[in-house]
């Protein structure tokens, strides 16, 4: 299961590197349901914004009162238009940037944005049907896909399966409606979980309850069409496994997440992201050896050593440091391995948002990550096993401070793993037996 990776359609790419960002400001903000509010940000100075696709999302930098500079990804909620972006936010308890857009950002507010990104877009030809499905916000990049093939008087069939609380929660409702009208082809289904008493079947919803596997099988046409989908990680682990298991094969199985992809499959790889506080002191103090101890030499050592993998990779994500921990947990020899794209050690699913957060960092010149984060991800050794690995990464910049590369170190953990996962099988089969 992966993401689109490619931009489909005739958009040229967005110029890249740290000087991409650019200043936009709020033009208006627009309250789509008790939860989600729309935003049209256009740029500050007056030139049309980067091109972008229909389903891609920006990355966003705000200077919150109280909380410093944060960095978020929002879909684009509407189809391209040369003019302006709109981002639709569900404002989350406990979401410093979704609050403060919600409760304080007003028309006039200045933000920094990055160009659009991601492979999470339509495929080009309308040889398949189209199944978007999606939940609570999750419909964000659906309605902006949705109002682009409308526009394109694109021939594939479509359904738009969407699932939320109530009308109140409900955004963009008679919006979509008014676009699969317009179109002819397009179907739609609202699920309402917990539907208000005023509400009424076939006008404010379609179905009263939650959307399961089997209605999906039942009323989509699995063997032939194209799937979406879009929504909270629950709703995610739940449809984009059973869709493969009920026969969806990878390349018609696409899916945006904005977190830790290994969260879809917790029962075959590691835990999300673990943070470890960093080191005391000042993190920009050069190390310095004792006199007798040579710098080069302990680097050397440690480079040599054949127990955690180190790898170096350029900015285009080629392989130009494979030390012997490497070549012993993933099978590669050195010559094998250096020149190599680094795909040679990720899980084909698991490519697309590699690369997308690759380049991000590469351009920004900025990790996502901070120092001591240790990140659990899948890796994939020569004869095609799939282990547990546990890895941090640093940045290599030039003089200027350009990334040029980064070099990661890495542990296989799979036994580890193997252990809590059968632990927690243990746990959760006593408690059932409660």
């Amino acid at each position: 299961m992966t993401k689109r990776d490619h931009i489909a359609g005739s958009s040229q790419p967005a110029e890249r590197g740290s000087d991409a960002r650019r200043l936009f400001v709020i033009e208006s903000r627009h309250r789509e349901s008790d939860v989600i509010t729309s935003f049209v940000l256009r740029p500050l100075d007056g030139l049309p914004p980067a091109a972008h696709e229909a389903g891609q999302h920006l990355t966003l930098f705000a200077d919150v009162p109280g909380g410093g500079r944060q960095k978020r990804n929002y879909t684009i909620s509407a189809a391209p238009d040369g003019a302006a972006y709109r981002i639709s936010v569900k404002r989350e308890p406990e979401g410093l940037v979704s609050k403060w857009l919600h409760d304080a950002a007003q028309p006039g507010t200045r933000l920094e944005i990055a160009p659009p990104d991601g492979g999470f877009v339509l495929p080009e030809t309308d040889a398949r049907p189209i199944v978007m499905v999606s939940a609570g916000v999750g419909l964000t990049p659906m309605v902006a896909m949705l109002e682009a093939f409308v526009a394109r008087h694109r021939a594939a069939d479509l359904q738009f399966v969407h699932c939320t609380r109530s009308a109140r929660t409900q955004a963009f409702g008679a919006h979509v409606r008014a676009l699969a009208d317009a179109h002819g082809k397009v179907r739609t289904t609202f699920l309402h979980t917990r539907p208000g008493l005023e509400e009424v079947a076939g006008r404010d919803f379609d179905i009263a309850g939650h959307l399961t596997l089997e209605w999906l099988t039942a009323h989509t046409p699995l063997s032939e069409a194209e799937y979406f989908l879009c929504g909270p990680p629950g709703f995610l682990q739940t449809f984009v496994p059973g869709l493969a298991s009920a026969g969806v094969p990878p390349q018609r199985l696409h899916y945006e997440f904005f977190g830790p992809v290994e969260d879809l499959f917790a029962d075959d790889v590691p835990d999300a992201t673990v943070a470890v506080p960093p080191p005391a002191g000042d993190a920009a103090r050069q190390a310095r050896a004792i006199e007798g101890f040579d710098r080069a030499a302990i680097g050397e050592a440690l480079l040599d050593n054949a127990a955690d993998a180190i790898v170096a990779s350029d900015a285009q994500g080629r392989i130009v440091l494979w030390n012997p921990g490497a070549a012993r947990i993933f099978g590669f020899s050195e010559p094998e391995a250096l020149g190599q794209s680094l795909d040679i050690i990720i899980p084909e699913p698991f490519r697309a948002r590699h690369w997308e957060g690759y380049r991000e960092t590469v351009a920004s010149g900025e990790s996502r990550y901070g120092a001591g984060d240790v990140l659990a991800v899948p890796g994939l050794t020569r004869d095609g096993r799939r282990i547990s690995l546990e890895f941090n990464i640093v940045l290599l910049k030039d003089t200027a401070g350009k990334v040029t590369g980064m070099v990661a170190t890495l542990r296989d953990v799979t036994p580890r793993f193997q252990e809590v996962k059968a632990l927690k099988k243990q746990v959760a089969d006593l408690q059932a037996g409660q």
